[in-house]
């Protein structure tokens, strides 16, 4: 295995390992209801806005959380220096986090689950798309664009990138296995 697809490898179990830990942090502040339905923190929402985010209000919870996540997501270029491709692929990681993340959210929550997810209609999240919230697809688009963009010369670092989406994506299919209720 060439060192790349081991870097993107190690990557996406890193990444499966930070969303399932964000997940299960949000289930037990959230509880059965997503969204910050129950927190006691401010919203922001008309229709317009509604619109636009898929059904998401904008809440106060939400919006620290999200400013600490870019934070963190972005300290590699604390450390190591701006550069458009690390850049990219701080932002392209945050993208593939939030909907895995999300997903995990209702995966290991015991009030959703896979199925509920597919089956069941979501306040937060109007417009789906194969059962699952357009979100999830956005921010992968997101991902695979940024990744192109600044990769698609260097077929090595693609590749290694291409590991570390699809490693992601491959550990929820088990995870919601393992989740599902009988």
């Amino acid at each position: 295995m060439s060192a790349e697809l081991l870097r993107g490898a190690s990557e996406g179990v890193y990444l499966f390992a930070l969303c399932h830990v964000l997940a299960r942090v949000e289930i037990h502040i959230e509880g059965a209801h997503g969204w910050a339905v129950n927190l006691p923190t401010w919203r922001w929402g008309p229709a317009w806005w509604l619109d636009l985010t898929n059904g998401k209000e904008l809440t106060g919870y939400h919006v620290w959380l999200t400013l600490f996540l870019i934070g963190m997501f972005h300290l590699p270029l604390v450390f190591a220096g701006f550069s458009l491709a690390l850049w990219a692929k701080c932002v392209s990681s945050y993208m593939m986090v939030t909907a895995a993340w999300d997903l995990q959210w209702f995966v290991w929550n015991p009030a959703w689950g896979f199925a509920a997810l597919r089956a069941r209609e979501v306040p937060w999240f109007k417009r789906k798309f194969l059962g699952l919230p357009v979100d999830y697809f956005l921010g992968y688009g997101v991902s695979a664009v940024l990744t192109a963009a600044i990769w698609l010369p260097g077929l090595e670092l693609w590749a290694g990138r291409a590991a570390a989406v699809l490693l992601l994506s491959a550990l929820s299919i088990p995870a919601a296995a393992l989740a599902a209720k009988p």
